[in-house]
Order: C-alpha cells, then structure tokens, then sequence
C-alpha cells in the first residue's frame, strides 16, 4: 500500500518525526575573525532589542514617582519620559566587550587599503567570545532564529524536533586552504541580506511604491471600473447586457447603477481582491517565480544559460502535388530527364487517382 497520495497537483508523503541526525552544523572557521565579529556584534544588539520589545521581554514599567524624577525644572514644562525601559543584561555585557576588544578598523577601510592576507584576519579567542555565543544561544532559544544560518523558525514550539537545526561557529581549521578578507566580506554580506530581511519582516516594511508600481500595483477605482466595463454588454443600438443577471438596458449608465445597486457584493470582493494582490505585490518574500533561471552544471564543470533556444524561424511552405489537399501531398516531382529520340514517353497512371490525371504531368 502506497502512502502517498496526490492532493491539488501535489504529492504528500507521510513521514516519520525523527531525531535529527546532525542538529548542530558548522559554519566557516573565519567567523571568529575581528571583521566577522564586528557585524555580529552589530546584528545581534539590533535583532535582540527588536525580537525582546516585540514580546515584552526586560521591559520595566516606570511608576509615577520615577516618571517625576525626570522632569527637567530648568524648563517651564517638564521633559517628556517614555513610561517603559527597556534593559537586557546579556547585550549591556556586548556593550562592554565592543569597547575592549574591537576598537579596530573596519573591514571596508582594509579593503580598502588593499590588505588581503591571511593574517590581516586577526582571528579572535574563542574566551573572548563567550559573550557573543551567549547571545546566539539566546536567539536560538528564546526567539528561535538561528543566527549563523540566517534563518527564523515560526512556531516551533509546535514542531516535533524542539530546537531543531543550529549552527555555530566550526573548528578552527588546519589545512592549508587560506581566507582571505575578501572571504570575509563575501560572508558578512551575505548574512547582513538575511538579517536585514528578518528584521524588515519584524518591522513590517515593505517593497518602494515606485517598485511596486512596476510590478502591477492596482487601485480599487480601476479595478471596479474594470468590472463594471466587462459587465457592460452592447447588443444594439440603444441595447446593453447585464450578464450578472440577463437584465437589458437602454444606456450603459443604467448598466453601472444596475451593478452598484443589485451586484454591491460582487464589486466589495472586487476591492477585496485588489486589496489581496497590492499586499501581495508589496511583500518582499512573495512567492514568485525567479527573474533568472540559475545555470546550470555542465558535464566539464561550466555553467551554461538555461535560456530557450530560438524558435521564430519558419520553415518554408512544403509543395504538395496538385490534386491531393496537404498534409498528403507530395514534394513537387524531380526535374524529368529528356527522353531519347524515336521513342514515345510511356504515362505511368494511378489507379487510385482520379480520372484523366498523369502523375509524371505529360
């Protein structure tokens, strides 16, 4: 008995709630390296604040009393004071070990200057990084986002594996492959995308208006005149069709009352819907198809495009031979070769064609 089974163009396969072989994976050696670790630093203090007010986590509620405190007496009126403040211990710690052990040029100002040798990494102690894996274990299990990865995981809590995949920082390396700064760059880059995309999504922003112009943004008043435009059906002179309920008008202004009066509910789903396509077209993790095909993986190891080939040519119009209708025609007959002189030519007939007619056309 097969435990698939085919739902809406899909195929679901049961399966069975495992352990995960290998929970804990490793990311690249280099980032424990200063530059590496200056973005850290950076992402981990704004994603933590953002995820830790979004769930009202160290947050204190000031009172009346300290609100008072904060009045500025020099001023006729006194200072405004937000009535919450919020306080982590865990990223007052990252404060104070930015200011010790990374008050170093950034990695853009050694590109910059060109240095691109290994031991421009300045690779750091895992000792003195305790303070950053004490935040990338508080993301992972607190707010459930896997750091290194890039990756947030939704409700996992009701999940069967608790805590699934997390990666961290892997061995240092012994072999003689060499990183490069601009290994790190590429690295922090690409992280930088994935966590500004979450705390974009946190933030509810979305895609420029301009770009979503582009892309096919709608107005209820066009969309609604749209309907009401396609619902309007001229038969004659001084004749319209409602096809919504086979009602005949005299005028296409009768169609439009006739639709907002009888069809009201018909043209609020069309604002719904156009409602449901703007959210969509403004989403920034949208599912759609990508703009470029990926390449793919030749046999020698190249890339080539995946791009369709060039179909507009046209193939010239095949002869048919006259009496039979295409596509049983044949090809127009090869050049005869002259008959030799004092006999007569012979006509080779077809039984099956009709009466009169010489194949060979003499």
């Amino acid at each position: 008995m097969s435990s698939k089974v085919e739902k809406y163009d899909h195929d679901l396969n049961v399966v069975i709630n495992r352990e995960l072989s290998k929970r804990v994976r490793f990311v690249p050696s280099f980032t424990r390296s200063l530059y590496a670790v200056q973005q850290d630093v950076k992402w981990l203090e704004i994603l933590i604040t953002e995820l830790d007010k979004a769930a009202g986590l160290w947050i204190t509620k000031l009172s009346d009393h300290e609100e008072e405190e904060g009045e500025d007496e020099s001023e006729d009126r006194p200072t405004e004071r937000p009535s919450e403040v919020y306080e982590n211990p865990m990223l007052e710690e990252l404060r104070s070990f930015t200011e010790d052990s990374l008050k170093t040029p950034t990695l853009d100002h050694e590109l910059d200057q060109g240095e691109t040798d290994e031991d421009e990494i300045h690779i750091i102690n895992d000792k003195k990084l305790k303070v950053l894996d004490k935040l990338v274990v508080y993301l992972r299990v607190v707010h459930m986002v896997d750091y290194y990865n890039g990756t947030e995981f939704p409700n996992e809590d009701e999940m069967p594996n608790k805590i699934g995949v997390f990666h961290i920082r892997g061995p240092v390396e012994t072999s003689n492959s060499k990183n490069s700064l601009q290994d790190v760059h590429d690295w922090n880059k690409q992280l930088g995308g994935k966590m500004q995309g979450i705390i974009d999504d946190m933030r509810g922003v979305t895609i420029p208006l301009e770009e979503a112009v582009q892309i096919g943004l709608k107005t209820e008043e066009e969309a609604v005149e749209e309907f009401v435009k396609l619902n309007t059906e001229e038969q004659g002179p001084g004749k319209f069709h409602c096809p919504l309920s086979g009602k005949k008008f005299k005028g296409p202004e009768f169609v439009r009352k006739h639709i907002f009066n009888k069809h009201a509910e018909k043209v609020e789903n069309v604002k719904k819907d156009v409602v449901f396509w703007n959210n969509y077209v403004r989403e920034p993790k949208r599912p759609m198809e990508p703009l470029f095909p990926p390449a793919q993986q030749s046999n020698n190891g190249g890339s080539y495009s995946t791009s369709t080939p060039n179909t507009s040519y046209t193939a010239p119009p095949r002869p048919s031979y006259p009496g039979f209708p295409p596509p049983y025609g044949f090809p127009a007959p090869f050049p005869q070769a002259p008959a030799p002189k004092g006999r007569k030519v012979i006509s080779y007939n077809d039984l099956d064609a009709p009466d009169e007619y010489d194949v060979l056309g003499v």
